[in-house]
């Protein structure tokens, strides 16, 4: 596993404020980078891809120690249920360490590897150390130590019977989904709960896995509202910020993205699916011209079982009234 030094890192309990609990994986909504899905596409169900320069595969991460923390914390208390791998996905767990490890290099100024072969990145949150990428490729599971060098969740697809399966997957940031439920099975089974998914979107996600060139990865987004900024969010039995991280009893909208990208290995021809969750307190979106207008736009015209299967249902009256608050012509 990896270490800190310089410990900038913050114990998930303790006395810490909670108005940097709640900041702990925002995004600077003004920034370049910054992602808001909604803005553009209402639909809850659409690819929404993006061309994606490869020197931009993974988005910078200012805040990396708490991600960290996050991650290996989850790890270490759910197991495999936040990493699983399948036998036949270690040639492609060694690429992707790999390539992964080279981008950090050459493409991000916070990364710089050692000539001991470490790797390090330094930030205005800290400083962090992993023992590199030799480590991780003599290891029994290379995702897992690679994974640590980022923000992002990774999965990993190889083609087989039924289509591309998940084969490996380092998952401490899920939305409402379980690992344990996904690992081994093809994307037709593991997207069957999304609503209008085989309608909509079930054959152009094939093509699109089937013709994916390794020079040309792409990017797609989503959201949605939830009630605590935690990244680790499995549905059931998910653990509230309140019970996780010592914070008041009164109840707060987030708004949660994910920014995901998708990239092809050219040796193994695996798939390389990254996530990168990020949580704002709801409050932000009203310094965005439109935002919190289009977010309404996007909720209103959500089915029920849309509604539910992005958890939001249950949130819908604390949501409208915060839009009945802030918009001059409350959301239907």
């Amino acid at each position: 596993m990896t270490g800190a030094k310089s410990a900038p890192v913050l114990s998930s309990t303790g006395s810490v404020p909670r108005e940097v609990l709640m900041r702990r994986y925002a995004q600077d909504f003004a920034a370049p980078s910054a992602c808001l899905p909604f803005l553009k596409v209402p639909d809850i169900v659409h690819m929404g891809l993006n061309k994606l320069e490869p020197q931009a595969w993974i988005t910078s991460c200012p805040t990396l120690p708490h991600y960290l923390n996050s991650k290996t914390a989850a790890y270490h208390r759910l197991g495999e249920k936040v990493y699983a791998q399948l036998p036949e996905s270690l040639p492609a767990q060694r690429e992707l360490a790999e390539l992964l490890f080279r981008h950090l290099v050459q493409d991000h100024s916070g990364y710089v590897c050692t000539s001991g072969g470490t790797l390090s990145w330094r930030g205005d949150s800290g400083q962090l150390h992993w023992p590199g990428v030799e480590s991780a490729l003599a290891s029994t599971s290379p995702l897992r130590h690679a994974g640590c060098w980022i923000a992002d969740d990774v999965c990993l697809l190889l083609p087989g019977e039924g289509g591309y399966r998940l084969v490996a997957a380092y998952l401490a940031a899920p939305s409402y989904w379980r690992l344990e439920e996904k690992i081994g099975r093809p994307l037709n089974q593991i997207h069957a709960p999304v609503p209008g998914f085989q309608h909509k979107l079930a054959g152009q996600m094939a093509r699109f896995f089937d013709h994916l060139k390794p020079e040309y990865p792409v990017w797609r987004s989503n959201w949605s509202v939830v009630d605590s900024p935690a990244l680790l969010q499995r549905g059931e039995g998910t653990v509230s910020l309140q019970e996780a991280e010592g914070a008041g009893s009164e109840q707060s909208l987030y708004l949660r993205i994910e920014r995901q990208s998708l990239r092809r290995l050219p040796d193994t021809g695996a798939v390389v699916f990254t996530i990168r969750v990020m949580t704002n307190p709801l409050e932000d979106l009203l310094a965005i011209e439109g935002g919190l207008s289009a977010l309404a736009a996007a909720v209103a015209q959500m089915s029920p079982e849309e509604g539910r299967y992005k958890s939001l249902a249950p949130l819908l009256p604390s949501l409208q009234h915060f839009f009945s608050c802030h918009l001059e012509v409350p959301s239907a």
